[in-house]
């Protein structure tokens, strides 16, 4: 496959996921940042997936 290919279908695939995951950082207080992470190609995914996973919640309604 080409390379420019790749980094179309990657630039594709991080507008498309990028939406839903500032829309869950917003709604669970967090900063916008790690959403940005799907512009890293292949990691950037999975980073920005354990950060949410991980990190805590301030608007979580038990309090967390």
């Amino acid at each position: 496959m080409h390379p420019l290919f790749l980094i179309v279908i990657s630039l594709i695939f991080a507008l498309v996921v990028i939406y839903p995951l500032l829309r869950i950082c917003a709604r669970a207080g967090l900063p916008w940042w790690p959403a940005t992470m799907v512009f890293i190609p292949i990691i950037g995914p999975p980073i920005a997936a354990y950060l949410l996973a991980l990190s805590r919640w301030p608007n979580h309604p038990f309090g967390r």
